[in-house]
């Protein structure tokens, strides 16, 4: 019997799961190896807060590439006046992900299975035409391929936190720590980053106390915009992903035609029709406009234009966003430009001096935690994982230049220190940015994971046959 090992349980693993059970042919089986007993939240989908909504609406959140409607009418099932432009809550994301591993294990023909294993991968190696997975817990599992689909890791660790850590005032991952010491304390809280993670972050603990008070501290402050709801729709008359890539691939000239699409389309329009309109009408094309910038063109993008790029990309629940406005409006949100210039520990507390952008005023202020809600680190050389440094260490991938995640060819088979694409090993998830860009999100994940699984099913059945002849 083949064996397709699938490390990670999250979005990306379970989708590549149940395709893979869908296409491939008797006589495999899928292990799917997860730190978590609950396979299918992962760490995105794993919260229990009512206040955290998906950012997408239901109608787009499908987990099936080829059954568009398919959590829509999960959410009708469950939610009474449930429709396509209706924010579920995170948690019910993961029931349906849950759901629908458990529906692929019950259906799959006669010959195919899955096994779920819980335990941390600890190490990988290649061996013969596969490979050995190794377990924290002594376990060895053979398999003849490997798809990591490891999603997000925590932020990365700012300077000067360290007393404030020591102290138990510090939470690195607001989705694995342990909000309610800080809300307890009767103290404000210090959030750093202002974007989605900060916006459920606030909201939620603004629920556990009403009275209480957030810092929002970012380096430009950029602050979450929310979906419309409704759009004027006017950005599809043109195709502005075709205009660009008939253009120089330099970051200026990109902004240069941006600019000038949003002005007649504003002319054309009558309205304002917004930044974010026009980025989602570049969305199908990202891809192919981030292949073709030289190294350097990315870098300028990275450090001018993402954080603004990532404001009118990524979008927050109408909801959700009303409740961040209303305490930005009545002060219990307070909003800083800057960053940290000290960090002390009194008497319980953490006084924390701030020096504000465009200026050389420090303003001080004492909160009861500081909370880390910067995104997620995807930069493999920085991260505290055993596994993925025994695969750096000895040279099974190859990190991008620019920190966004590993290197892997147009098969997603992961390319290894000398570049060269592993036939063992392939690699699905929200670290697919390096190559793509666009590979955060749901509409594209699936459509990864489902490529993927085909791919390796073809594979494997190529190879039983490869095997039977000899």
């Amino acid at each position: 019997m083949k064996t397709l090992a699938i490390i990670g349980a999250g979005f990306s693993g379970v989708v590549t799961a149940i395709q893979f059970l869908r296409h491939a042919s008797p006589g495999t089986k899928v292990v799917l190896i997860d730190r978590s007993a609950a396979m299918g939240p992962g760490l995105a989908y794993g919260t229990d807060s009512p206040d955290h909504l998906l950012n997408v609406p239901a109608g787009n959140m499908s987990a099936l590439a080829d059954d568009p409607d398919s959590f829509l009418r999960f959410c009708q099932e469950r939610m009474e006046g449930a429709t396509a432009r209706s924010f579920a809550t995170r948690r019910s994301y993961g029931e349906y992900l849950a759901a629908l591993l458990d529906a692929a294990e019950r259906d799959c023909p006669a010959g195919l299975s899955l096994q779920r294993v819980r335990g941390e991968v600890c190490c990988l190696r290649p061996q013969g035409n596969g490979a050995v997975v190794e377990l924290a817990g002594g376990e060895v599992i053979s398999a003849d391929r490997v798809v990591l689909a490891c999603g997000h890791f925590p932020p990365s660790e700012p300077p000067g936190l360290l007393s404030a850590a020591e102290a138990g005032l510090y939470l690195r991952d607001p989705w694995k720590g342990d909000l309610c010491g800080f809300v307890d304390k009767g103290k404000p809280v210090l959030l750093l980053g202002a974007g989605l993670t900060a916006l459920d972050v606030a909201v939620d603990l603004l629920r556990r106390r009403p009275q209480g008070r957030v810092y929002l501290l970012s380096r430009r402050g950029l602050r979450p915009l929310a979906h419309r709801l409704r759009r004027s729709g006017s950005p599809s008359s043109l195709d502005v992903g075709l205009r660009l890539l008939g253009m120089q691939p330099t970051i200026r000239g990109y902004l240069r035609e941006m600019r000038r699409q949003y002005r007649q389309l504003a002319s054309v329009a009558g309205d304002d029709p917004g930044w974010r309109d026009l980025i989602a009408a570049l969305r199908p094309h990202t891809p192919q406009l981030w292949g073709r910038l030289p190294e350097e063109e990315r870098r300028r993008f990275l450090r001018h234009v993402q954080p603004f790029w990532e404001v009118h990309r990524h979008l927050a629940a109408p909801e959700s966003h009303q409740r961040f406005q209303d305490g930005l409006a009545n002060g219990s949100i307070e909003a800083l430009k800057g960053r940290i210039g000290s960090v002390e520990v009194c008497s319980g507390a953490l006084r924390v001096s701030v020096r504000l952008r465009g200026s050389r005023q420090v303003e001080s202020i004492e909160v009861g935690g500081i909370v880390n809600c910067t995104g997620p680190n995807a930069d493999l050389r920085r991260l505290d994982n055993a596994l993925i440094a025994q695969l750096l260490a000895e040279g099974h991938v190859q990190p991008d230049a620019h920190g966004l995640g590993l290197s892997v060819d147009e098969r997603l088979a992961v390319r290894d220190a000398r570049g060269s694409a592993a036939s063992w090993l392939s690699y699905v998830g929200p670290m697919l940015r390096a190559n793509f860009w666009e590979a955060t999100a749901v509409p594209e994940l699936r459509q990864h994971a489902k490529s993927l699984a085909i791919r390796l099913a073809e594979d494997l059945r190529s190879v039983t046959a490869r095997d039977s002849r000899d």
